[in-house]
């Protein structure tokens, strides 16, 4: 069998399983968590990509890739390196926005400056390399046809592409790293238990992967010899193909963590919310001393003080303070000053763990949490007014 065929169905077979996850992800998305954010259109773009680079590359197999440029007629030859250069640039702008899909999904969770800006500048070089390597690769001699057809067409070459392709490549793989060490900046400054950070900065932390791929390509676009391009070229094709397809696996387990805990029986809480935005439990970004993981003390001391018939009878809310209606007939003694918040507002919801796997559209506005917050100031005004000790 011919070994562009042996190449075909290898990339076939992985981007097969990369769509996979494409579906996994979006019914995770769209049933359980209620939310598709920009993250997840550029995940589905680069399966798209995906889709489009290995049925190019069986195009260009089916004219004579994985075959020696010599023993190939004009026309297959010229056909066969045309459609490379059509794979290439699915493969290129598949790989650019994988990692744009991982940059704007940490942006939705992290909040030091710093951190955001740096994130914005990768997200900025990236697009812009991957647009530029595009041009380049279009635009290598004049007419652009002699990049393909060699033999019959006499041109200039303008641009020397492996070097800027080497570039890139290496580009690449340093945002894999980066992103894959990221998250375990500010995940484990996050309040939650250990084995919680490990379980949420390791499943982002994945993207190494998708980085030793870009390693070989990166090494294999270096030593290829040019003279027989359509035999010798397969390698790169092939972990080009690897580099996409790992990724997007990389980028979508992350997100399956409510799918995983629906399969374990554990989404009860999201079976019974109707609202496609609901509020999923907080994490501080600092840690507490003493008492309950994950409750600042402050919070515990006001509860602390806070008699039993003034508590929201809701565990999840903290928002209102109502007396329970078995509590009428004990007739307390009033306070002596008016009654205070006994409750604090809801952290910000990227510092949550459900929200770091996007599960919550909370991030960007905190509408709902404002909301909360003037109701509660309604309430103590309501109070105060009828309060029988206010003098």
């Amino acid at each position: 069998m011919q070994m562009g065929y042996s190449l075909a169905g290898a990339i076939w077979a992985m981007t097969a399983l990369s769509l996979g996850f494409v579906a996994l992800r979006l019914y995770t998305r769209i049933r359980i968590t209620r939310f598709v954010g920009v993250e997840d259109y550029l995940y589905i773009c680069t399966g798209v990509l995906l889709v489009c680079f290995t049925a190019a590359i069986q195009v260009a197999v089916h004219y004579g890739l994985g075959q020696s440029f010599w023993i190939l007629s004009l026309d297959d030859s010229s056909n066969a390196i045309l459609w490379t250069y059509v794979a290439n640039t699915f493969a290129v702008t598949g790989n650019a926005t994988a990692k744009l899909s991982l940059g704007f999904f940490l942006l939705r969770v992290v909040q030091m400056r710093a951190q955001r800006a740096a994130l914005w500048l990768l997200i900025f070089v990236t697009a812009a390399t991957s647009i530029a390597m595009v041009i380049m690769l279009w635009n290598q001699t004049t007419p652009v046809k002699a990049s393909w057809d060699p033999l019959r067409t006499q041109g200039t070459w303008n641009i020397q592409i492996k070097p800027m392709g080497v570039g890139l490549g290496a580009w690449s793989s340093a945002c894999d790293f980066f992103f894959a060490i990221f998250p375990w900046l500010f995940i484990w400054a996050l309040q939650m238990p250990r084995r919680e950070k490990i379980v949420l900065a390791g499943g982002m932390s994945l993207g190494v992967l998708a980085g030793a791929c870009g390693i070989v390509r990166t090494i294999v676009l270096a030593q290829v010899a040019v003279e027989d391009y359509t035999l010798n070229f397969m390698k790169y094709f092939a972990w080009a193909g690897a580099e996409i397809a790992v990724s997007m696996i990389c980028l979508g387990l992350p997100t399956l963590r409510p799918l995983y805990l629906k399969s374990r029986g554990r989404t009860g809480y999201y079976e019974t919310r109707r609202t496609p935005n609901p509020e999923l439990p907080q994490y501080s970004m600092s840690r507490s001393r003493k008492g309950t993981p994950g409750v600042h003390p402050h919070r515990q001391e006001d509860r602390a003080k806070t008699p039993n018939f003034f508590r929201g009878s809701a565990a999840t809310s903290e928002t209102a303070v109502e007396m329970e209606p078995t509590a009428r007939s004990i007739q307390p003694a009033p306070p002596t000053r008016p009654l205070a918040a006994h409750t604090r507002s809801h952290s910000d919801d990227a510092d949550s763990s459900d929200s770091i796997l996007g599960m919550s559209r909370q991030g960007r506005g905190g509408g709902r949490r404002e909301g909360g917050n003037r109701a509660t100031v309604d309430r103590e005004r309501r109070l105060s007014k009828n309060w029988p000790l206010r003098g």
